[in-house]
């Protein structure tokens, strides 16, 4: 999606918002009309009437409202699915249209004063080994992404060291290795307003770099906001 279409969903958001907020209001105006303007006598009749009949006029207008969001939601996150199985996203997409959202991110953060370098190894390998996942990003307590640690990485290490040097290793130990660090840190950032273009070029400027990360003004101190894996922009046309 791009930025007009972006706009389009904003304007279409607020015109249905005032056209439910008016006919509501209308309604309720109508309503209260009618039974004011009712005999002394008949007051009681017509204000049954009147609730009678309004009532499941709003319960019918409420359940359209919502059953037309969330079959939108639905149908868009349908639609995203789908482009990101076509490839159907072009180079002038916003990141945002495609990135994996830090809620959904599956990562190993470091606690509150903990150092990153104090992570055990043996933690990243579980989250791999539990999720199926093939590599973890290491966030530190702020939010920022430090490294991202690949499957291949890890089973490379262990055939250095023994088992039992391997249960007890950190992530020091396996960053020790120049040639381990490199691979760790061959990560890139972008903007939040960059496009899938950019987040591209970015990746192909970074020697080995199979993840890009994105932050609100594309600088790697700032808390992550979404990933971008290299399978992603691969289908990028």
């Amino acid at each position: 999606m791009k930025l007009s279409s972006t706009k389009e969903t904003t304007f279409r958001t607020r015109l249905a918002a005032w056209v439910v907020g008016l006919s509501l209001a209308a309604i309720t105006a109508l309503s209260v009309l009618v039974v004011t303007m009712a005999e002394p006598g008949d007051k009681s009749n017509v204000s049954q009437l009147v609730f009678s009949s309004v009532l499941p006029l709003f319960g019918t207008w409420v359940g359209t409202v919502m059953a037309f969001y969330f079959a939108r939601e639905n149908l868009e996150a349908a639609t995203q699915s789908t482009l990101r199985l076509s490839g159907g996203y072009e180079k002038d997409d916003s990141v945002s249209d495609v990135m994996i959202p830090r809620a959904q991110m599956i990562v190993r953060s470091t606690t509150s004063g903990q150092q990153v370098g104090t992570i055990t190894v043996e933690s990243i390998a579980a989250i791999i080994t539990v999720t199926g996942k093939k590599r973890v990003p290491i966030l530190d307590d702020k939010g920022s992404v430090k490294f991202v640690i690949h499957q291949s990485l890890l089973d490379s290490y262990a055939r250095t060291v023994t088992p039992e040097e391997y249960a007890q290793a950190s992530l020091d130990d396996l960053l020790a290795n120049s040639a381990n660090k490199r691979l760790a840190e061959a990560i890139g950032f972008v903007s939040i307003t960059a496009t899938l273009g950019e987040a591209r070029d970015q990746m192909q400027r970074v020697s080995g770099c199979n993840d890009i990360f994105v932050t609100t003004s594309g600088y790697p101190a700032e808390p992550v906001l979404g990933w971008l894996t290299n399978n992603l922009l691969a289908t990028v046309e």
